[in-house]
């Protein structure tokens, strides 16, 4: 009878130990998931292990826990708007520009040249713009300053409302090819004529000063 007492209490002390080991297992589990979320909420409020967007500026990495996504960033993006303020040139980057367009031809380009060499390039430029966009209406040289413009220049416009959609396309591909050319487009926006060549405007190449000074602000 001692026998089965004593077996009875060892058995007993093997479920006790049991039960104490699960316990505890549960225990590390909990605190490991809670360690785990605690991580999870500072990584959130850091954000540098959940975001980054990539250098080049095509694409933007978006880091989970788990694997890693891409996702296309549009290159109208990148373009970015000039503006004329006090004699000075302010630049900030939209996907979109942030004024109304009236409901006519919404941009006009102009590309500026002074002397032979740049009446070249200017006209090198022209071709390749007719080749590029054939959307595009496309305007005589003016070998002579005319209106608000400093220096000769050729014009060209957005021809129709539904074009405005390649202001980016366009301002990009104006920035990869001006060399030293200046070259201006401005909307026809609700904002007036004014802030339209002024902060409303892109330039690609240096900002010239137009002759607006009596026009209405």
């Amino acid at each position: 009878a001692a026998n089965g007492c004593i077996f009875s209490d060892i058995l007993a002390g093997r479920e006790g130990s049991r039960l104490h080991l699960a316990i505890s297992e549960r225990i590390i589990r909990m605190i490991s998931s809670i360690i785990i979320l605690l991580l999870l909420c500072c990584s959130l409020i850091d954000g540098s292990s959940w975001a980054s967007v990539a250098s080049d500026s095509s694409a933007a990495f978006i880091i989970t826990p788990t694997k890693a996504k891409t996702a296309t960033i549009s290159s109208s993006s990148s373009v970015a708007l000039a503006a004329l303020e006090n004699g000075d040139a302010a630049t900030q980057t939209n996907s979109q520009p942030s004024f109304t367009l009236k409901q006519r031809n919404p941009y006009d380009i102009h590309v500026y040249y002074s002397g032979s060499n740049q009446r070249d390039k200017a006209l090198l430029l022209r071709s390749k713009m007719k080749q590029q966009f054939p959307w595009m209406r496309f305007y005589e040289p003016k070998d002579v300053p005319i209106g608000p413009h400093p220096l000769p220049m050729w014009e060209a416009d957005f021809a129709s409302y539904d074009n405005r959609v390649f202001w980016g396309e366009v301002c990009d591909f104006i920035k990869e090819e001006h060399e030293d050319l200046s070259v201006l487009v401005h909307p026809h926006s609700f904002d007036g004529d004014y802030a339209d060549h002024t902060e409303n405007a892109f330039w690609a190449g240096d900002v010239l000063e137009l002759r607006i000074q009596g026009w209405k602000r």
